[in-house]
């Protein structure tokens, strides 16, 4: 449980990890994870704010068509979305999350900026330092966070 991997994702798909119906967030690069490292999940726009955690469960790398035949009912998105996703790509990266939660209070990309002002969020992922990011983030004050 050493490192801290911020990952962006849209709203959508938030949602059917929150709702427990995609459980592997695909990517196109491998992360630097092991088990237990934990996953920090920035919401996309329109909601633009970190809304949940999860921990790693493992990586998987493999082809695209193999992860499609072992996985797709885990992934969250229909076979046209994955096929467009990795069309010309030989391998299919995927983060089996699990402890996928919530925050009780989302943490609004304008309080990340107050923060850090060259802040964005990541294309793909980011990995951030475990015990500054928490440092700073327990300054953060309600009103700064959202609801």
């Amino acid at each position: 449980m050493d490192k801290l991997i911020l990952i962006s994702v849209k709203e959508k798909y938030v949602q059917q990890m929150l709702e427990g119906k995609k459980t592997i967030e695909l990517r196109k690069a491998k992360p630097k994870a092991a088990q237990g490292d934990t996953i920090i999940i920035y919401t996309t726009q329109p909601r633009k704010a970190i809304t949940a955690i999860a921990l790693v469960e493992n990586i998987i790398v493999t082809t695209p068509s193999e992860m499609w035949a072992k996985h797709a009912w885990q992934l969250g998105v229909t076979r046209e979305e994955f096929d467009q996703y990795y069309h010309n790509h030989q391998r299919a990266i995927g983060i089996r999350m699990t402890a996928i939660t919530p925050l009780n209070a989302e943490i609004l990309l304008s309080a990340i900026k107050l923060i850090h002002p060259n802040f964005a969020p990541p294309q793909t992922f980011k990995y951030l330092n475990k015990f500054s990011t928490l440092r700073e983030f327990k300054n953060l004050t309600p009103s700064m966070i959202g609801d």
